[in-house]
């Protein structure tokens, strides 16, 4: 995991141009530029660790973790500008995959390159209490098979290149990212759902048992006002007094729907999925699954294409 957060927080170095450098073993330090400054709570130099050990020892360093302020605040901002990208797999083609249905597999001297398409997610849950998970879905269109893991899907960015390799032929493949990011999602929410119901479960019995102390509470408050309103008849202005009471006992019960209302609202599940990241990597391959009948896709369909169609912001993913 922690690997996965260094490749994050580098990631988004890169994009805000701060360059950082590795000042001793297991420490960083990176020079923030004007413009980010503000984001950085106006330091000028950011020195950091992603170890907690570390941290201890040296009390100025800021430690990037795992629910730590930071690291939120880079997913946040991240989140805001989701991206799409493809790099080029530089290592040697494989073998075309069966795929979970199985198939023919076509034997063939033509290297091309298949497409496996990851997203990344930010999942939030607020239910008076704020939690964040990372996700990502890894599909492999030749395979057919789409998996889903907690945390960022780590990258190897030495492996892959963002232009082609020059002796494999570029051909579309017809695969409708789109499509796959729609079914992403749906996967991903399946895969909540039973998280989703334990939370609110929670937040319905907390609402529950704090309801249940306030109205012990009234209950209390309107037997004193009952009291005074049996010994009222010694009081002078005793219809005046009475019609006070009264009114009291009415507050109480506004008091209750009011308190009913707040603990609904600080107890109610809220959960927002954002998308981090839709990074497409090209992947060499020998030999092909032998084609089986499909719904047409659209023609024409590329990363601009689909970026510009779902609000991404098409940037480069190596810097």
């Amino acid at each position: 995991m922690e690997n996965k957060i260094q490749e994050l927080v580098f990631s988004f170095l890169d994009m805000v141009s701060m360059k950082h450098k590795e000042v001793e073993p297991g420490v960083w330090m990176a020079k923030v530029p004007e413009n980010e400054q503000t984001f950085f709570n106006g330091f000028e130099t950011l020195k950091f660790t992603f170890d907690r050990a570390s941290a201890e020892k040296h009390r100025d360093l800021e430690l990037i973790c795992e629910g730590s302020f930071l690291l939120r605040r880079i997913i946040e901002r991240l989140s805001e500008i989701p991206k799409a990208s493809r790099l080029y797999s530089t290592n040697p083609p494989e073998v075309a995959p069966i795929g979970a249905e199985g198939g023919l597999r076509v034997i063939s001297d033509k290297v091309y390159y298949r497409p496996r398409v990851v997203f990344n997610f930010k999942v939030q849950y607020e239910c008076d209490q704020r939690r964040e998970k990372l996700y990502s879905l890894v599909a492999d269109t030749a395979a057919g098979i789409m998996s889903l893991d907690a945390g960022l899907h780590e990258i190897d960015l030495k492996e892959f290149s963002e232009t082609a390799q020059p002796d494999i032929e570029i051909e579309e493949s017809g695969v409708d990212i789109l499509r796959l990011y729609l079914e992403s999602c749906r996967k991903l929410e399946e895969s909540l759902n039973e998280e989703i119901a334990e939370l609110r479960e929670w937040g319905d019995e907390q609402c529950s048992e704090n309801l249940k102390v306030f109205e012990a509470y009234l209950d209390e408050q309107k037997q004193e006002l009952l009291k005074k309103k049996e010994n009222v008849s010694f009081h002078l202005y005793f219809f005046q007094k009475e019609e006070e009471i009264d009114r009291l006992i009415d507050n109480l019960e506004e008091e209750r729907n009011r308190k009913l209302t707040e603990l609904r609202e600080k107890f109610s599940l809220r959960v927002k999925i954002s998308l981090i990241n839709a990074v497409v990597l090209c992947i060499p391959t020998i030999g092909v699954i032998a084609p089986k009948k499909r719904r047409s896709v659209a023609k024409g369909l590329n990363m601009a294409g689909i970026a510009s169609s779902t609000g991404f912001a098409t940037r480069s993913a190596i810097q």
